[in-house]
């Protein structure tokens, strides 16, 4: 009996998640025509369809409430700008002010390697390592490497950090840590590079998209640039790339990859890679906010 009551428990859980899920995409959707009305003129039916969009998730993003501004201002309407305007400066700080001033001192060790002369210094060596000819037993490439082995470390005990405060916390959000404090989560998970194919922080992501915590756009970026280090394989193509190497998608694969990318939120970005000068090639993505 007791076995049945968990399996019991576990199904709702899973249905809820999945519900969950479906309304975090149709947000989505719904803001993407949003967009489109808006691009089109159609500021009262954008305002409408923004509005309708935010009663399908708990939180909506600063990113979605300036857009929202915008589009008061134009209608001049000061009802709407102040009520948004006011929740954007009351989300802004967050909800929990012991977790933004963690989150605030672990961005400081991330970006004091990526400055000055300890920046300068670690690329030398990241450069190297791609080089079939370069001296790995010079003086310059082992003070380079022994900076960027720091670099790494810091990254590394930076994220599983944040791991285990997602455990006790769940995934910190523009919700709990304000705008500024999720940017900064985001930075520190983009430079954990060492997990590559994202064994480690993909199950973490999917869960907190679901769960609205993290935007669509932010995941799939995350995503892709942990693919591999010259990011000519990616999954949704969102991270930027310029480079010498053509991309490993056709014309053929873009209708796949965009359902690929629909499928978790990402709706109206167009794709496309240009050779913009001989042997060199740059992905082009068109973004709808």
């Amino acid at each position: 009996m007791k076995i049945y009551k968990k399996i019991v428990v576990f199904l709702l859980l899973i249905t809820f998640i999945n519900v969950k899920a479906q309304h975090i995409n149709a947000f989505y959707l719904e803001a993407y025509i949003a967009y489109k009305l808006a691009k089109n003129g159609e500021i009262d039916s954008a305002i409408t369809t923004y509005e309708n969009a935010f009663k399908k998730v708990d939180y909506v993003q600063i990113t979605y409430l300036k857009s929202m501004v915008k589009l008061a201002k134009l209608n001049k309407d000061e009802e709407r700008i102040k009520k948004y305007s006011q929740q954007i400066e009351k989300q802004s700080k967050g909800i929990n002010p012991k977790l933004k001033a963690i989150i605030d001192s672990l961005i400081i060790g991330d970006q004091k390697v990526r400055k000055g002369k300890l920046y300068r210094r670690a690329k030398y060596s990241f450069r190297c390592d791609h080089k079939q000819n370069c001296n790995k037993q010079s003086k310059k490439y082992i003070k380079s490497k022994i900076v960027a082995d720091n670099w790494r470390k810091t990254d590394s005990l930076n994220t599983h950090y944040l791991l285990n405060l997602f455990e006790q916390n769940g995934f910190i959000g523009e919700e709990l840590v304000g705008y500024k404090g999720y940017v900064n989560v985001l930075a520190m998970l983009l430079h954990f590079d060492i997990d590559t194919n994202n064994t480690v922080l993909e199950p973490v992501l999917r869960k907190a998209l679901n769960e609205g915590k993290i935007l669509a756009i932010d995941f799939s970026i995350i995503i892709d640039r942990h693919l591999g280090d010259k990011y000519t394989i990616q999954k949704y193509w969102t991270w930027p790339y310029v480079g010498k190497e053509k991309l490993q998608f056709s014309e053929a694969d873009i209708p796949k990859i965009i359902k690929l990318r629909e499928s978790i939120g990402l709706y109206g970005l167009s794709l496309r890679q240009e050779e913009y000068r001989k042997g060199h090639w740059r992905l082009i993505n068109k973004y709808n906010y």
